[in-house]
């Protein structure tokens, strides 16, 4: 098949065995690749209740058509398992130079099944997988590991995906990077906690080494796409905006719509936020642009603390929701305390939208009283006692081993009323955008498969950005979001970068597909395959136990307005009312569960069954 690598690998890891066999079309045209191709491997694969850290929970890397192609924005691969943070489905998606890598082995997804009896990594050329020990790499942060790696590897083109301690300590939210150290702009499989089932593996990296490229099947038409494509990254304004700044841009609209989550989610708008902006960010800290595989529009920004205590401190970023964790979430105005724990994030192996959520939500804790660290002074705005709360979650020691857990179980342990201001959905800790502010976010959070997720449907340029909604009202908001989660099942499927549908949009994701596989399909059959995947997800989720009751809101929003806006109460009886909606547009039942007909009509029955 024109676009795609031709194979599927599957590493045991217990046997120490591999086999290989072709992508089946079917399932390719079904669910085009990427996320799409994972969520239908894992159905078939993932015993129904089975634990993530078992040894039968697969752990699927999966490309896209799109992946590895020279096209702008499309470096983008993406992670599928069962999560250990939620106890249901993961996708993670990530940037950089894994996946490309990944494509040019031939590989459109690397299943990797079972549990090593020690540690081990991976080897994978377009030819095997060779399976090699780890035992000196075992509790080595990511960068020596990948350093490491290449040198035994004797070639600096290796792609390296990787774990750090955390991963190996089994820290729920534990996530894998990608390329730390290999010159561009390294990736991440962010959230949701696929570094622990790595760890849980003994499986400490996978070393990619392509040979071959991407043969599409109309190469005149694939040539002109790929320069209107570049002519319309280089002359956007929109785009041109994440070249410039970055996801940093996003910190004074958010802050201004009063909606960015100040000392775990008790204010809506910070007031250091001047502090933390892309602007100032770019005075003091950025000294050049980064880049995913072949992408032009280098939204990454390669950082350095040149003075003060965390002088020293070289890191790619911080993001946006990075700024927002360790920073407003835990009451801090300081972008080099934020690179630091960036830094730490990125060397050790933690997911930062969760590891700064988890301890904001303790430094509150720790001021009501429930939680004493008695060698840390932990309490709002108190950036010394970051980086040692980083250390001990990612090696589970003292109050770490709790945090480490994630808000959800951690607010278990802590007891209390610490569940009242736990702010999760489904046991994922909530990003950077208050849903109080905006309530097709809200939406979006409580049905999202993978728990709380501002990627799967990003309402807020709709709603804050352009206006096009009433953000305090649930008119239109469940067309808006299905909308939007079928498209977004489209890009991750496809391997496209979201900061890339500033220009990508439906037509040239369907030109995109038509130039590269020779499938033409009209822009109501791509969102079919998106509202496929989407039905799908949902399904691995109801198998396991998400229902009506889980598509929800924690406490706090669901009877605090943000301070700044009384108008903003989201009540219970709104936000089902919503789901009310959502389902029966969905088609799916009043508990949340796709019914036999809209299987059916999508035909995902006879597709699992092949």
């Amino acid at each position: 098949m024109f676009g795609y690598g031709g194979w599927i690998l599957t590493a045991d890891l217990s046997k120490r065995s591999f086999t290989v066999s072709e992508t089946p079309e079917r399932l390719a045209k079904a669910f085009i690749g990427g996320r799409g191709l994972g969520a239908a491997l894992l159905w078939r694969a993932l015993p129904p209740g089975a634990d993530p850290f078992e040894s039968s929970n697969p752990l699927i890397f999966a490309t896209g058509p799109a992946t590895g192609t020279p096209l702008p924005a499309c470096a983008r691969s993406e992670l599928i398992t069962k999560s250990p943070l939620t106890g249901t489905y993961l996708c993670s998606s990530a940037g950089g130079f894994f996946g490309a890598e990944l494509k040019f082995a031939g590989v459109d997804a690397l299943v990797v099944t079972g549990q090593a009896d020690r540690p081990i990594w991976l080897c994978v050329t377009r030819e095997s997988i060779e399976f090699r020990d780890a035992s000196e790499l075992w509790g080595l942060p990511v960068d020596e590991t990948e350093r490491h790696i290449r040198r035994e590897l004797s070639t600096p083109r290796a792609a390296v995906a990787s774990i750090g301690p955390a991963g190996e300590h089994l820290v729920r939210f534990a996530c894998v990077v990608t390329d730390l150290t290999g010159g561009g702009r390294p990736g991440a499989y962010g959230r949701g906690g696929g570094g622990a089932v790595m760890g849980a593996k003994r499986l400490k990296a996978i070393a990619v080494v392509g040979s071959g490229n991407v043969e599409v099947a109309d190469e005149e038409g694939f040539m002109q796409l790929l320069a209107d494509l570049r002519e319309q990254v280089r002359t956007n304004e929109l785009v041109q905006n994440f070249s410039k700044w970055g996801t940093p841009q996003f910190v004074g609209p958010i802050n201004e719509a009063r909606m960015w989550p100040t000392r775990n989610f008790q204010q809506g708008s910070f007031q250091g936020a001047d502090h933390l902006t892309a602007q100032r960010m770019r005075e003091e800290l950025v000294k050049r642009d980064t880049a995913c595989y072949a992408c032009t529009i280098a939204s990454g920004k390669l950082s350095e603390v040149e003075s003060g205590p965390y002088a020293g401190t070289v890191v790619d970023g911080p993001e946006y929701e990075t700024i927002w964790s360790f920073g407003p979430q835990c009451g801090v105005a300081r972008l080099d305390v934020i690179a630091a724990a960036n830094l730490w994030c990125d060397r050790y192996g933690l997911d930062t939208i969760s590891a700064g959520n988890v301890i904001g939500f303790a430094m509150e804790c720790a001021e009501r009283g429930l939680l004493r660290v008695r060698d840390l002074d932990v309490r709002f705005g108190n950036h010394e006692v970051i980086l040692p709360l980083l250390e001990r979650i990612t090696f589970r020691r003292g109050v770490g081993d709790v945090l480490a857990e994630g808000v959800a179980k951690a607010a278990e342990r802590i007891g209390g009323d610490a569940a009242r201001f736990a702010v999760h959905v489904k046991g994922s800790e909530i990003p950077a955008y208050d849903p109080r502010g905006a309530w097709g976010m809200a939406l979006a959070y409580a049905t999202s498969c993978r728990g709380a997720c501002h990627l799967k449907a990003w309402t807020i340029g709709a709603e804050i950005l352009r206006g096009e909604y009433d953000r305090f009202s649930a008119e239109g908001k469940a067309e808006l979001v299905i909308r939007l989660q079928n498209e977004r099942a489209v890009v991750d499927s496809m391997g496209v970068c979201v900061f890339g549908t500033r220009v990508i949009h439906l037509p040239e994701l369907r030109e995109m597909l038509r130039v590269i596989t020779g499938w033409s399909l009209s822009e109501s059959e791509l969102l079919r395959i998106g509202e496929r995947i989407y039905n799908l997800e949902r399904l691995i989720a109801v198998r396991d136990g998400i229902s009506r009751k889980d598509d929800t809101l924690p406490p706090r929003l669901l009877s605090e307005p943000l301070p700044e806006f009384p108008e903003s109460r989201l009540t219970p009886e709104v936000l089902n009312r919503m789901l009310d909606e959502y389902y029966r547009l969905r088609g799916w039942d009043s508990n949340g569960k796709p019914t036999e007909e809209k299987l059916k009509e999508l035909g995902i029955p006879e597709l699992l069954e092949q």
